[in-house]
């Protein structure tokens, strides 16, 4: 009987713990997705290295930051447009339904101007020279969307 209770008294806060840690990877791998920020398309909001968490069941909306899916691998961008928006980049502005976007950078490449497609979003990197976004890739298909940031840790950038 004594060892029964010596017994309970060690493996109960271990099976509390045991689920705790269930629950918790469970969140992790089905309500959040994490990724670590590669290069400076996202700089200066995201730097070189950050781990990212991303919240997979949000909708994503206008200058929202979403991972996506590409055929080159998942990316990280913003999204300036959503459906129904015409979006355009002339002379190195970008325009949302006609009006100039303001921008630290000038945009680079030129983007006819189109109207984004129902299901879909248009993405660019903060760093606007950067084109590996939807300048490249076109709209981006909402079933693509990994995630909607969440949180990142800054890790001071890769060596």
């Amino acid at each position: 009987m004594k060892t029964k209770r010596i017994l309970y008294k060690w493996l109960w806060p271990l099976e509390k713990l045991l689920i705790l840690t269930l629950v918790i990877a469970v969140v992790l791998i089905f309500v959040f997705s994490f990724h670590i920020c590669n290069g400076s398309a996202m700089y200066p909001t995201l730097n070189d290295g950050d781990m990212c968490l991303f919240y997979r069941q949000d909708k994503p909306g206008r200058d929202d930051i979403v991972s996506y899916h590409t055929a080159d691998g998942i990316k990280i961008g913003r999204v300036v447009g959503i459906a129904g928006d015409q979006v355009s980049v002339d002379h190195g502005k970008l325009y949302i339904n006609g009006y100039e976007q303001e921008s630290f950078y000038t945009v680079a490449g030129e983007v006819q101007e189109h109207v984004v497609k129902k299901d879909r979003l248009f993405v660019i990197n903060d760093y606007r020279l950067d084109q590996s976004d939807s300048r490249k890739y076109g709209d981006i298909a909402l079933k693509n969307v990994e995630g909607v940031y969440f949180a990142s840790l800054r890790t001071g950038g890769r060596s």
